[in-house]
């Protein structure tokens, strides 16, 4: 029944919205109409009508929801509630959309800030229908939207069945296309798989060449119209084409291609093919001739050196070659392809050289799957190569090696005799310290033959003990020992001990050990030293005796004058002062000529901040430095520079450098003192702004007795020298820089072995 059926029944009147409903009769609104009915009867009928338009309302939107997507659905059947509800806007909300009558996509809350009067009804918190309206909703509208959320509930579950349908659909289409592909690489694999068994058993380069063109170009392997192999040569930096297989037209590719299938069909083995083929194989086409002998530099090259130098597979295009310009015209007018594919061929260390390949007659596209074949080949084609180059290598060098046999015995023979013959005696060792040479001045130096020594272990032998743990050290340090004067069995010998390592693989296999006898050379040194010693002692007994002869005679002086003006006590006085100090100063002299002279120095080593020892120094100075209006610096890079050293030694180095620099640098001078952590070794400088130091005189400096003051013994800094060099292993020397004068010197932070403590 439809409304217009509805408006003839008696007792039953069809309004508009505008129009005022009589009191007292049952009503209700469907869309913009109210129906009105005067009678029992009839209200019965309006009440039935309009339940029969709500289930045919919702069976409508069930034949909707057969033939629309969700969303089409949703909008649509929304839009019907919305004029059959008069509402302003109708919202239907699930777990993860949003759809309205008017197409919004909003939230709850976002409705509500909309919508001052809503209407929400839910199903199982988890599907709303949110009607916006002032009305409230009656009776048989609330059961509507309970059946349309029912509706929405069933319809959301065919619709999920069917996307996952679609999605089943999908994915078996996909792993068909997945299935398709990998039979593709199966197949590709065992084509590479035969092609490098072909080719792991050829050794002969060129035959090698053939197979590798034979392999791209064959229908039964990868099926490329035409391949180019170019071998590189590292003298011209260059590639230079080695062979080439394809036409030049598409009647030369056409022909190639059916004499390999003819060939083909003579071998049921794709390996047995290629290796038999490659003997006798010669089908020459143009495209082969004109390629002959071409040659292409590699480095600059937009192509070839991205082959060559970074070992990368190279697709080119139209358009890459458009881009490249000028630059590949080489390639270009050699191939006359605007596609094709550049690979290398990869040795374990080096690239061997690079084969080029395209379809310019089948026009068939190289695609992501050929490009990861041509990388798996590059690396199996170029260790074959590069086996089939070293195979050849060998074969020649065992030629070689055979005729330098007997050149080699003459040698080791030669060798041998001039070992025999040398005035130095020649023991060598093994890595176990195992005697494996023993020469013939050996024999007579020591006494031992060479047949009861060879084998046995040197330190094993009497009086040899220091010398095998020497030599045992040299092997674990790998470093060079020198013995200078090394006395054994009352005679010097100068003994070397070098690693002997192996030419071509550089390792160590032992020690060679050289002894010289220099018993006549250490005699005379000893008798040198004697005399130096003796010119030393009247240098220094001369310069003694100069400088104790000046206080002495002013002291002889002062007390003849004492005797004049013995009665005077304020001129004795005087002159005792005088006199005093005299004393003092000679016996400043005799401590420094002491202190050098002493053979031994007990150290007393402790850890120690450097810095703080600085800082005391120059509190000693403080009242002097002020006095002359010296500026005074200090810089450190390190405020916790710690060193292991005989403390009391050190301040007297950098007293006495302090003390030179004072007096170098005078009055209104400048000293500056900078410590450094300097990896193991801590460094000190002490600069003044005295004048330079003449170059001849640098090292004069640390003479013992040498100064170019006009007092003092010259010992000052020798005694430095011994302190930071004999003492602590260190180092002290001198600069001349830009304004001034720098005294340095270094100690072990930490002291080494050769520091006597």
């Amino acid at each position: 029944m439809t409304l217009k059926e509805l408006k003839k029944i008696r007792g039953i009147e069809v309004m508009k919205d505008s129009t005022e409903v009589p009191e007292g009769v049952y009503s209700c609104k469907i869309g913009h109409f109210t129906i009105v009915a005067h009678d029992p009867s009839s209200a019965l009928m309006v009440k039935l009508f309009r339940k029969l338009s709500t289930y045919r309302t919702l069976f409508s939107f069930f034949k909707l929801a057969c033939r629309l997507s969700k969303e089409e659905f949703f909008r649509r059947s929304l839009r019907t509630v919305e004029r059959l509800f008069c509402a302003d806007e109708v919202f239907f909300i699930d777990t993860h959309t949003s759809f309205s009558s008017r197409g919004e996509s909003l939230s709850l809350d976002e409705i509500k800030r909309k919508y001052p009067k809503i209407h929400i009804r839910e199903l199982k918190n988890r599907l709303y229908l949110v009607v916006a309206r002032e009305r409230e909703l009656d009776e048989e509208e609330d059961l509507f939207c309970r059946k349309f959320l029912e509706l929405a509930e069933s319809l959301n579950e065919r619709w999920h069945f069917k996307e996952d349908i679609h999605r089943m659909k999908e994915a078996l289409k996909e792993h068909s296309r997945l299935v398709e592909i990998q039979k593709e690489h199966i197949k590709r694999m065992r084509i590479i798989y035969y092609v490098s068994q072909a080719m792991r058993s050829v050794y002969d380069p060129n035959n090698l060449y053939r197979v590798i063109l034979l392999s791209l170009v064959s229908e039964r392997a990868f099926n490329f119209d035409r391949a180019v192999l170019l071998k590189k040569n590292d003298a011209t930096n260059s590639l230079e084409v080695v062979s080439a297989l394809g036409g030049e037209t598409r009647q030369e590719h056409e022909e190639l291609k059916r004499y390999l299938r003819r060939r083909t069909l003579r071998y049921t083995d794709l390996v047995q093919f290629l290796r038999e083929e490659a003997l006798t194989f010669s089908f020459e086409t143009s495209f082969s001739e004109r390629l002959k002998r071409r040659r292409f530099y590699y480095r600059g090259h937009p192509i070839f050196e991205r082959v060559v130098l970074r070992k990368s597979t190279v697709r080119v295009s139209r358009d890459i070659l458009r881009k490249m310009g000028y630059e590949a015209e080489d390639v270009l007018e050699a191939l006359r392809s605007e596609s094709f594919v550049v690979f290398p061929l990869l040795g374990r260390w080096d690239t061997l050289g690079a084969v080029v390949v395209d379809n310019k007659f089948s026009e068939r596209p190289i695609t992501d799957l050929d490009l990861d074949v041509l990388k798996l080949f590059s690396e199996s084609a170029g260790l074959a190569l590069e086996n089939a180059i070293n195979y050849e290598d060998l074969k020649r060098k065992t030629l070689d090696l055979q005729r330098q046999n007997e050149l080699v015995e003459k040698l080791k023979n030669f060798s041998e005799s001039i070992l025999e013959s040398l005035e130095a005696a020649i023991i060598t060792l093994d890595r176990d310290g195992r005697i494996t040479e023993w020469n013939k001045k050996s024999e007579v130096l020591f006494g031992y033959r060479k047949e009861q020594v060879l084998g046995k272990r040197l330190k094993n032998l009497p009086g040899f003990e220091e010398i095998g743990a020497i030599a045992e050290s040299v092997m674990e340090e790998h470093e060079p020992v020198f013995l200078n004067f090394y006395k054994f069995q009352e005679k010097y010998f100068n003994v070397r001990f070098s690693p002997l390592r192996n030419t071509k693989t550089q390792l160590l296999e032992g020690v060679i050990i050289t002894i010289d006898d220099v018993t006549e050379l250490y005699r005379y040194e000893e008798e040198r030293k004697k005399k130096e010693r003796l010119s030393i002692l009247g240098e220094m007994t001369a310069r003694v005796a100069h400088e104790i002869r000046n206080p002495i005679t002013i002291i002889g002086g002062f007390v003849k004058r004492m005797r004049k003006h013995i009665d005077d006590p304020e001129t004795l006085k005087k002159y005792v002062d005088i006199i005093t100090g005299e004393l003092s100063r000679l016996e400043g002299i005799v401590r420094e000529i002491l202190e050098y002279s002493k053979e031994e120095q007990i150290l007393e080593f402790s850890e120690f901040n450097l810095n703080e020892l600085i800082k005391e120094v120059y509190v000693l100075f403080e009242e002097k430095l002020r006095e002359m209006n010296i500026d005074f610096f200090f810089e450190t890079d390190n405020e916790d520079l710690r060193v292991k050293a005989d403390r009391s030694r050190i301040k007297q180095v950098l007293i006495n450098l302090v003390q030179n620099a004072i007096e170098a640098t005078g009055e209104n001078g400048k000293i500056k003192i900078k410590s450094e952590d300097v990896y193991n070794v801590a460094r000190v400088s002490v600069w003044n702004s005295g004048p330079p130091i003449p170059e001849e005189l640098k090292e004069k400096i640390f003479s013992p007795f040498f100064t170019t003051k006009t007092q003092g013994t010259g010992l000052g800094l020798p005694i430095c020298r011994k302190i930071v060099e004999d003492e602590h292993g260190g180092k002290i020397w001198v600069e001349n820089t830009e304004g001034g004068v720098m005294f340095i010197f270094e100690i072990p932070k930490t002291p080494g072995k050769e520091v006597r403590e």
